[in-house]
């Protein structure tokens, strides 16, 4: 009995530990973008395509490159940003994403900023036809412009300033829109039936064990 308390609270603690961890991050924030609009899907492509186009500026800090594809199941997109012939940062993105209008992409941190990048963008084979949004390069049927055809919106991403817990308060306040009654009250009560639920199961847990 006394080992099951002891997995108990040690798996608690470890929830715990977690979730505190991951609350003093701060959150990911768009810190630039190269400046194409995000309009409807304006072309398709199955993958097994490369486009490289101008990137415009890559602001300091920047970990994660959004790109605006959009699938059921995404293919493995790679990400090369290039200033001149040198490859200031890359990354990829495995298969399997989806259920998104745009795709995020973990880079390697950029140290400082550069502007004048050029950005390829790789899309690996797919078992579907999969949607593009950005401006086209030329007026064609969607399944002609494919991937080459389309300059691919794309936002610049790295950590904020501000943690989760600082962050708390306002994200109360915006979760309690749309609710009657509504208030930000709302999600400090529903923290504290979850906690409650967690103190009751894990009594009952104990005392069935015995």
């Amino acid at each position: 009995m006394r080992s099951v308390q002891i997995a108990l609270v040690a798996g608690l603690t470890l929830v715990v530990i977690a979730i505190g961890v991951t609350l003093s991050r701060a959150p990911l924030s768009v810190a630039g973008t190269n400046s194409i609009p995000a309009h409807p899907p304006v072309g398709e492509t199955r993958g097994n395509e490369q486009s490289c186009q101008q990137g415009g500026t890559v602001p300091q800090s920047t970990s994660v490159i959004r790109v605006s594809l959009s699938a059921d199941v995404g293919p493995k997109v790679s990400l090369r940003v290039l200033f001149g012939s040198r490859v200031l940062t890359q990354g990829e993105r495995s298969a399997g994403w989806g259920e998104d209008e745009t795709v995020s992409v973990p880079v390697r941190r950029v140290s400082h900023t550069v502007h004048n990048t050029l950005i390829c963008t790789t899309v690996g084979p797919s078992v579907e036809y999969f949607q593009i949004r950005g401006t086209p390069r030329r007026a064609a049927s969607p399944r002609a412009l494919g991937l080459r055809g389309v300059l691919l919106r794309i936002e610049y991403l790295r950590r904020g300033h501000k943690s989760w817990w600082s962050l708390a308060s306002s994200v109360a306040h915006h979760m309690g829109f749309g609710h009657a009654p509504g208030g930000a009250w709302i999600l400090y009560l529903l923290l504290a039936l979850m906690l409650a639920v967690v103190a009751l199961a894990s009594g009952l847990a104990l005392r069935e064990l015995r």
